[in-house]
């Protein structure tokens, strides 16, 4: 009988990690360590480890069996400012990024998050710190990056 492999377990080091190389996965590990606040050495170990479990399957950071990562499409009200709610919202963690866009929603968020959970509290989040600017809400979960 074969065995499914596990989940591998994430530490708070490998999420920092991983948020960094998400902006330049051809970062240096010198820069990589200093961004991250440990040692050179430490930040290579723990990167060979990711490679070796799966966590980063390339050149391009994959995401195997840790968090999640979803879209969020977001509609703005009338006449409230889609430039400031973005700017704001672009800051908070889990965001990596929003984009402006044409089509039914007005935004469109990259998040990448821990569980169901964190993704539901980082919706509330949005709704409770702008609740007169979003009309509504669209979440994607992201199930394969290829």
């Amino acid at each position: 009988m074969r065995r499914r492999p596990t989940m591998p377990r994430i530490a708070e080091i490998d999420r920092a990690i991983l948020a960094e190389l998400r902006k330049n996965g051809r970062m240096s590990y010198v820069h990589l360590a200093k961004e991250v606040g440990a040692s050179e050495r430490t930040v290579r170990t723990h990167v060979r480890k990711m490679e070796e479990n799966g966590t980063i399957r390339g050149y391009t950071v994959r995401e195997g069996g840790v968090g999640l990562t979803a879209l969020i499409r977001i509609k703005v009200s009338p006449g409230a400012e889609i430039g400031s709610f973005a700017s704001e919202v672009t800051g908070w963690e889990g965001v990596e990024i929003i984009y402006e866009v044409s089509g039914s929603a007005d935004l469109v968020a990259l998040v990448h998050v821990d569980d169901t959970m964190s993704l539901r509290t980082l919706l509330d989040k949005m709704w409770l710190t702008a609740p007169n600017e979003i009309a509504s809400t669209t979440t994607e979960l992201v199930l394969e990056q290829y």
